[in-house]
């Protein structure tokens, strides 16, 4: 599997990102060869765990990268005309982010219940096919439909200060392009956690990381302490945390919005 150039940076680094994601699928057992491959059975019990454990983690990761992804280009289709060809364009790509979606919830469950090892080829298919194809059919177009049907539009130029207001803030600019891509997929990852939880779990995530205690936030929502407790754990295991003290490290992109930027489609759709 190439790299898929469109010629937009911003996706193509996020391509880069995605492949270097599912090579890391493509060698999670240490103990695979090309002559023969491993079967989970044979490890202990405790190795087997730990594996489990690891692959859960990625799959995590990468489901919430496609989700900031799917974001990005949510920001790309906005900046299209409202032409019949580009919505049909917009319904069709919005269906295939939502399909990926669905399957590695799926696949979440399968995690959990199959041996590491088998899930980790199946994870690695998955994933790798859906780029290649996705790639193709989808981002390579949507590229050509912004030169096409809207020549204006520097989807990159314009894009780049659309989402370093409303998604990306304090976006490095400099240093190395390892360090950059290492940053921007901690980001993207980060908006993608934080877009996968819902209108309900969001009101409370603002509220958890400004400090406030579970009966301050059922009081201000209207709801019950259990809820609160509910919403918060849902937040805990959606960003791979346990403590509150993680979660802002962890969204620190978030905190760095001001108040103003918080009403921004980001923070309170």
């Amino acid at each position: 599997m190439g790299i898929h150039h469109t010629g937009n940076a911003e996706i193509d680094q996020q391509h880069s990102i995605l492949e270097n994601m599912v090579e890391q699928l493509a060698s999670f057992c240490s103990e695979s060869t090309p002559l023969s491959q491993p079967v989970c059975a044979h490890c202990p019990p405790g190795r087997q765990t730990e594996c489990g454990n690891s692959l859960a983690s990625l799959t995590g990761e990468l489901g919430a990268f496609l989700i900031g992804h799917a974001t990005y280009e949510e920001k790309m289709m906005e900046l299209l005309p409202d032409t019949p060809v580009c919505q049909a364009h917009i319904k069709a790509h919005k269906a295939a982010h939502e399909g990926i979606a669905r399957q590695l919830k799926r696949l979440a469950l399968q995690v959990q219940s199959e041996p590491p090892y088998e899930a980790s080829l199946f994870l690695q298919k998955l994933t790798g096919e859906w780029l290649g194809n996705h790639s193709s059919l989808f981002d390579n177009r949507l590229v050509r439909l912004g030169k096409t049907e809207a020549p204006e539009i520097d989807f990159d130029a314009e894009l780049v200060v659309m989402l370093d207001q409303h998604v990306f803030p304090n976006r490095p600019t400099t240093g190395s392009r390892a360090e950059a891509a290492a940053t921007q997929r901690q980001r993207v990852e980060i908006v993608g956690r934080f877009e996968s939880l819902t209108a309900s779990q969001r009101k409370v995530f603002w509220l958890v990381v400004n400090g406030r205690k579970n009966a301050e936030i059922a009081e201000e929502l209207g709801i019950s302490v259990n809820t609160v407790k509910t919403h918060r754990s849902v937040i805990f295991q959606k960003f791979e945390v346990s403590s509150v003290v993680e979660l802002l490290q962890k969204t620190d992109i978030l905190r760095q919005a001001n108040d103003k930027q918080r009403k921004a489609p980001l923070s309170r759709r």
